[in-house]
């Protein structure tokens, strides 16, 4: 399966991004936030998430937590993340593809205009169409 993504405005009562796949899908996004760490600008999930409703997930660093989160730009979307942040997703994530259980985590960075971001294993089919 890997990972996919989908924007809805009304998933869990709001504006949700849910990311979705298998273990080795969450592995990949696990690393890529690793990966983000030392980037020397913007990368996208597209080269290794199938985005379903069409929208690119751009991923950008900032040194501080001013305008951090996840947020739409024009059509598309648009993760800005501190360091910190990046590395304590990474670590969340890496552990729920690990678990061999099904389950979700939050990934939000805590501001108030954010969208929220939802990672999940095994609580979606593939074929989800959000």
């Amino acid at each position: 399966m890997g990972l996919r993504s989908a924007y809805s405005p009304t998933l869990n009562g709001g504006p949700t991004v849910l990311l979705w796949g298998d273990a080795a899908g969450l592995n990949a996004l696990s690393d890529f936030l690793r990966k983000t760490l030392i980037a020397s600008g913007t990368m996208t999930l597209s080269d290794f998430c199938e985005s379903v409703d069409g929208r690119t997930i751009t991923v950008r660093m900032r040194a501080n937590r001013r305008d951090t989160g996840m947020r739409l730009n024009h059509e598309e979307l648009e993760w800005t993340l501190r360091p910190q942040a990046a590395d304590d997703f990474a670590e969340l994530v890496g552990t729920l593809a690990g678990s061999g259980k099904s389950g979700h985590q939050y990934l939000t960075c805590g501001v108030s205009d954010e969208i929220t971001v939802m990672v999940s294993r095994g609580e979606y089919p593939e074929n989800l169409r959000p």
